[in-house]
């Protein structure tokens, strides 16, 4: 009932009722004198009459009834050549309508939105292509079985699609980064993860398609020839063609980025497939055909060519690495938590926390949460406004851990100086200001020391007055034991997952989402139960056990690294084990993003640590820094319409003086990560022995520029080890002063 003003009422279904049946009426008279025509429309009008006070649901069914004889009666008087023409084009009107309808409803998400989709837009040329495959097939059966052609090519494309899926992109993949990939539990050469997929392809696809093939008649084998040809080309050209740009790969193949595509990638990427297959089909029953044969010879030996190139590459960082692992200064598993990092109860203390990835604009939201943590964090001071070099760890740890010394710019005016060098005496530098200053110091799991992946003690051995540990994956085992639980290990998930990683890099990019899983890569056990995460979090648990108090007057300065903020891992009960639980994650905005569920796990984790030191009495005498090298690539809470993440480039920092207390203030003076070497030391280090030990310049932020230089650019692959400055460039880069989060403030170097 649509109501107008002065209160007068339309009722709309008998009106649409009237319309459908003199339209009908109209359609049916068609030929008929004026006297038969003046009757439908009059028993049109009269059923308005009659039917404008009933209700609603009889009149619905009334004029549903009249629609669905009118488009009956519209198709019976379409001629009969033409009759699957309009079906067709109804079909394909349907599924296209259905189609754009899914792809924008709200209630799915956005795997299954696109997923359904796709399914429904190819269900819309299904009409059109059957006559092609209706005389695709008719040809493929009448032409005769050619054995040396059709079973060659069937045995070629196998064979590539069995070298690219279980060897070139495993090969490809360790490669990037070999050392991530030796010695995973009891697997020390990563050759051993290529093999493995290598066979897990053998079977699938060599052994079982090559059984099917001789089992069937002739006629049957040129259709697996055909298929074994097209889907050859599709791979070929998903892998090389649209590699996806999803960011960092961890270690248990989980991805940085969203997997699931946009529509433009989408449709780009099946209009290619589309071509590449008709190519390949029409040479493939083309007078040409033998140039299939030859093309997919070539791809074999280009493939295995390239192989050769990533297994040296492999091996040779492989044979670097195993001569540190010899030395136990890489794999270190502990059955039992002794202490090993000291504090004084009478001297003082100085603790240096640099979580990789700490994420910085959740801290409110955390603390909010879980409101205990401010008690636990009495005393210190949160600096939101920070600002990071970079948003790699690459290039954004050395100036936290050496000052503005190490930041990318200052780091590329000592050209003539290796890069590993530099970045290692920034991990040295703290360590060895304090043990000169009568410091018992004691550092733990430096990042990418000697640019090595794996964590490399070794830098530390000249100096035996430094203590270094690795505890990242020393106190797993002894953890999940106490906590009874049974966790899939790395090399188990590797194992399987690595064969679904080609799967996915050979599909089509609408069908990855589905591979991918969000990180479940098909299988009921998630790939976020990474070990990489209690790897971490587990030392940071075993933290008071791991304190050893010293009773005499010396002085302690710890030099602690920690991932726990780096592993994205859902840790919400019930779905994961309540014991990983940090919080019970039930209010904050964010509970559905792994970036703080781990950042609120190491703050918990770190508060129960500050509690213990209160406990202890060694809390009062140490001075604690928190910092990170940067962010997550997320804008959570401060959007920016900048070419990158602001939140990337804005990382931890939280500083307890001693003596602090009282509630957990905020400080919002412009500060970078770089400034906490100096906050580490100032008050501690007399003023004239504050220098660099390896460059004898002053321990100072009289370097600290504004606007500071950050190099969004700069990216650097640690397997370059004779590379004696960062790639910038300063058409990429910013600078930014004040306030980090008013984007007036950014401005391009050049």
């Amino acid at each position: 009932m649509l109501k107008r003003g002065g209160g007068v009422a339309i009722n709309i279904l008998p009106v649409v009722m009237t319309a459908v049946n003199l339209l009908s009426g109209a359609l049916y008279a068609k030929g008929l004198l004026f006297k038969e025509k003046a009757q439908l429309y009059g028993i049109a009008l009269l059923f308005l009459v009659l039917l404008y006070n009933s209700p609603a649901c009889l009149v619905l069914y009334w004029t549903m009834n009249n629609v669905f004889s009118l488009i009956k009666n519209c198709y019976l008087k379409i001629p009969f050549h033409k009759k699957n023409l309009v079906i067709k084009i109804a079909l394909t009107a349907l599924c296209a309508v259905l189609a754009l309808y899914l792809a924008t409803d709200t209630i799915l998400d956005k795997r299954k939105r696109m997923l359904i989709s796709l399914l429904c837009a190819a269900a819309a040329l299904i009409p059109w292509c059957i006559p092609v495959f209706k005389k695709i097939a008719a040809r493929l059966f009448r032409a005769p079985y050619h054995a040396k052609y059709e079973g060659t090519l069937f045995v070629l494309s196998l064979a590539a699609i069995w070298l690219l899926l279980g060897v070139a992109l495993p090969a490809s993949l360790i490669a990037a980064s070999p050392q991530e990939f030796s010695y995973i539990d009891s697997y020390s050469s990563p050759l051993f993860f290529i093999g493995n997929t290598a066979l897990q392809c053998a079977g699938v696809f060599l052994f079982w398609p090559l059984c099917l093939f001789f089992l069937f008649s002739e006629k049957i084998k040129k259709v697996f020839a055909l298929c074994a040809v097209v889907f050859a080309a599709i791979m070929l050209c998903n892998a090389f063609l649209f590699p996806g740009n999803y960011g960092v790969l961890s270690i248990g193949l989980l991805f940085q980025n969203d997997v699931a595509p946009g529509r433009t990638e989408t449709a780009f990427n099946l209009a290619v497939l589309a071509g590449v297959a008709a190519a390949a089909a029409a040479l493939f029953f083309s007078r040409f055909r033998r140039v299939l044969t030859i093309a997919a010879g070539l791809c074999i030996t280009a493939l295995a060519g390239l192989q050769v190139f990533h297994i040296q590459k492999i091996q040779e960082e492989y044979r670097a690495l195993s001569a540190l692992h010899t030395n136990d200064a890489l794999n270190v598993v502990k059955t039992t938590v002794e202490p090993i990092l000291p504090l004084s109860k009478t001297g003082k203390n100085v603790v240096f926390i640099m979580f990789d990835r700490g994420h910085s604009s959740l801290i409110p939201f955390i603390f909010e949460e879980k409101l205990e943590l401010y008690d636990e964090y009495s005393g210190f001071t949160y600096y939101p406004n920070t600002v990071s070099f970079h948003g790699h760890t690459s290039l954004g740890a050395p100036p936290l851990y050496g000052g503005y010394e190490y930041t990318p710019e200052e780091i590329n005016k000592r050209g003539t100086v290796p890069l590993v060098q530099k970045h290692n005496e920034a991990l040295t530098m703290l360590p060895l200001l304090f043990s000169e200053n009568g410091f018992t110091v004691t550092v733990t799991d430096q990042p990418y020391a000697n640019y090595n992946e794996k964590i490399d003690i070794s830098i530390y051995d000249r100096y035996p007055q430094i203590q270094a540990h690795r505890t990242d994956s020393a106190y797993t085992d002894v953890w999940l034991k106490e906590h009874n639980m049974n966790f899939p290990s790395t090399s188990d998930m590797l194992k399987r997952n690595m064969f679904y990683y080609s799967v996915f890099r050979s599909s089509p990019v609408a069908l990855r989402a589905l591979v991918y899983g969000g990180g479940i890569w098909g299988s009921p056990i998630s790939t976020r139960w990474l070990r990489d995460f209690l790897n971490a979090y587990s030392a940071l648990d075993y933290l008071s056990a791991l304190t050893r108090i010293e009773t005499d007057d010396t002085n302690c300065f710890l030099l602690l690294t920690n991932n726990t903020t780096h592993e994205r891992t859902f840790l919400q009960a019930p779905d994961y084990h309540p014991e990983l639980t940090p919080t019970n994650l039930g209010t904050g905005p964010f509970k559905d993003r792994t970036t703080y569920h781990i950042n609120a796990a190491a703050l918990q984790r770190l508060g129960d640590w500050f509690s213990f030191l209160k406990a202890e009495g060694l809390y009062d005498n140490t001075r604690i820094i928190i910092v990170s090298d940067h962010g997550e690539a997320e804008n959570f809470v401060n959007k920016s319409s900048l070419p990158f993440k602001l939140e990337q480039f804005n990382p931890l920092l939280m500083v307890k003086d001693f003596g602090a207390s009282g509630a957990m203030q905020t400080n919002r003076a412009f500060m970078s990560n770089a400034d906490a070497p100096f906050l580490a030391a100032q008050g501690i280090i007399p003023d004239e022995k504050m220098k660099n030990p390896f460059t004898g310049q002053a321990i100072s932020r009289e370097l600290k520029k504004e606007p500071l230089y950050i190099a969004v650019s700069g990216s650097l692959h640690l397997s370059k080890k004779t590379a004696t400055r960062f790639l910038l460039d300063r058409k990429r880069d910013y600078s930014v002063h004040d306030d980090i989060f008013n984007e007036a403030n950014w401005q391009k170097v050049e």
